[in-house]
């Protein structure tokens, strides 16, 4: 049962979310989060990561039988069934909500709601089946973490929730089209219109270096949306840009497929390290 959960839920993907939610609930507060807050935060955040996930493979289960890289989930599988997988999606979202409510406050349970939503219904539904655009709009779901742990502290979201937003709206379309090049041949068998397959490597690489820039950009600015980011997070920060801008470069000039997909592990750990950065600096 471990194993089929670890399949359906996207642990990886999960952990990446849970990182950006540290960083607006150590600037939520002027204190200190508690190891309680902090715990439940995670928890319901979780819970509702992976009930998204477990949605977006009930949805795409016909996809998911013709992609190698997926035909081996549960689903397609035939380890569990469909009904099975919709209704532990809804019920694990439900327990979320009832936790983040109860625990928590209600505008982080809606913070995390709207993230399944727009992932289940924007991206999943609606957009990835339509348009080479679908990660930038659909991408916003996973924006979410930041507005979660600021609303857990201060049961409001301010302006620099909205920065942190923004930054992680930036980073998504060049980490995703960067594995979709990797995996270009499997999401063109399965019809799915990812940049790669529908204008070319070139445009694709071209688009994840632009998307950088600005990636990098917010990334700096952050710096003076927050009057408590110091020279710490400062040099940190233009020196992560620079790293990942001199990468999205070599990406932009060879167009290799391996190098694509060592950006996409890359670009994990550069936001996670961007995340490490500001909790930090926020507290020294």
């Amino acid at each position: 049962m471990f194993r089929l959960w670890n399949q359906l839920t996207k642990p990886r993907v999960t952990v990446l979310v849970l990182a950006t939610v540290l960083p607006g609930m150590y600037l939520g507060t002027t204190g200190y989060p508690s190891l309680w807050e902090i715990g439940i935060t995670l928890l319901g955040t979780y819970l509702m990561s992976s009930a998204s996930f477990i949605l977006n493979q009930y949805i795409e289960r016909e996809r998911d039988a013709v992609m190698y890289r997926t035909k081996q989930r549960p689903i397609p599988s035939g380890e569990i069934s469909p009904r099975f997988a919709l209704i532990l999606g809804v019920l694990v979202a439900i327990l979320s909500f009832g936790i983040l409510t109860y625990y928590i406050n209600l505008l982080t349970a809606v913070c995390a709601l709207s993230a399944l939503l727009l992932y289940v219904f924007l991206y999943t539904i609606w957009l990835k089946p339509r348009t080479e655009q679908n990660i930038v709009i659909g991408g916003i779901s996973g924006c979410i973490g930041p507005l979660i742990g600021y609303a857990a502290m201060a049961n409001n979201l301010p302006i620099p929730a909205w920065v942190l937003f923004l930054m992680i709206f930036l980073w998504t379309p060049a980490h995703f089209w960067a594995l979709a090049i990797f995996l270009k041949d499997d999401y063109e068998f399965a019809g799915i219109p990812m940049m790669p397959v529908v204008s070319g490597i070139q445009k694709t690489v071209n688009q994840i270096f632009l998307y950088a820039i600005a990636y990098s950009t917010s990334v700096i600015g952050f710096y003076f949306a927050d009057d408590r980011m110091g020279l710490l997070f400062l040099i940190s920060a233009i020196l992560l840009s620079i790293v990942i801008l001199v990468f999205a470069y070599l990406l932009k000039l060879s167009q290799d497929k391996i190098l694509a997909k060592r950006f996409f592990f890359f670009s994990i750990f550069h936001l996670f390290l961007v995340s490490l950065a500001i909790v930090i600096d926020s507290k020294i």
